[in-house]
């Protein structure tokens, strides 16, 4: 009888440590998994927003007072273009990582806060299908560099 108890109890617990795992893991509630693959060959994942239609293209990251070091914000364009970003309102320093149809790194260009007009418009050198904007500094922390490559989890 007390080894049904030992059992029942072990189990109960198991079930208690997998549900502190899930709860846990969820960390970026509402966020897609995106993962670079550096220049070192290692993988840096990034926990973003997707802005995919005219309202949140626009709006970007604009009025944030913070992002979390590991989050972002991913641009998807109906076609590759020179798509060029202005920072007005914008409150986070930010670089934006600029990648083509293969998920190629192509630009990264680093853009201050604006609050005032005019705003300096920043563009890449390459025409991109992707944006992901991340903290001013991101890229050259954790290694991303031209030729990096981008895949969605």
């Amino acid at each position: 009888m007390a080894g049904n108890k030992l059992i029942y109890a072990m189990a109960a617990c198991g079930v208690l440590a997998a549900a502190f795992l899930l709860l846990t893991n969820d960390s970026h509630p509402g966020k897609e998994e995106i993962t670079f693959t550096n220049g070192r060959g290692q993988a840096v994942p990034v926990y973003v927003e997707v802005a995919d239609d005219m309202d949140e293209l626009g709006r970007g990251l604009m009025f944030r007072e913070s992002l979390p070091e590991d989050e972002g914000m991913l641009f998807v364009f109906p076609r590759p273009g020179n798509y060029a970003f202005w920072m007005k309102d914008t409150l986070v320093p930010l670089d934006a990582i600029y990648m083509d149809e293969n998920s190629t790194v192509v630009g990264i260009v680093q853009m201050e806060p604006c609050i005032a007009d005019p705003c300096p418009a920043y563009a890449p050198d390459s025409e991109a299908l992707y944006v992901l904007e991340v903290n001013k500094g991101f890229s050259e922390r954790h290694g991303i560099e031209l030729g990096s490559r981008m895949t969605l989890k």
